[in-house]
């Protein structure tokens, strides 16, 4: 489980911004956003940076390296 939606929504960021800030395409954020594709280190802490947030904020219940 991730609160990447929700953080998503609480900021108003556009996912198109944040699929090209990562050099993803839609398709991929989205199933990492519905939990069914883990994004790798490097993407999440890029992720965790555009949205401002820690990666424990993104995944609460993971243990961050």
């Amino acid at each position: 489980m991730n609160n990447i939606k929700q953080i998503i929504k609480d900021k108003g960021i556009k996912q198109i911004y944040i699929c090209k800030e990562l050099g993803i395409n839609e398709s991929v954020l989205s199933l990492i956003i519905n939990g069914k594709r883990k994004p790798s280190q490097e993407r999440l802490k890029a992720l965790a940076k555009i949205l401002n947030v820690s990666i424990k904020d993104l995944y609460p219940n993971v243990e961050v390296k």
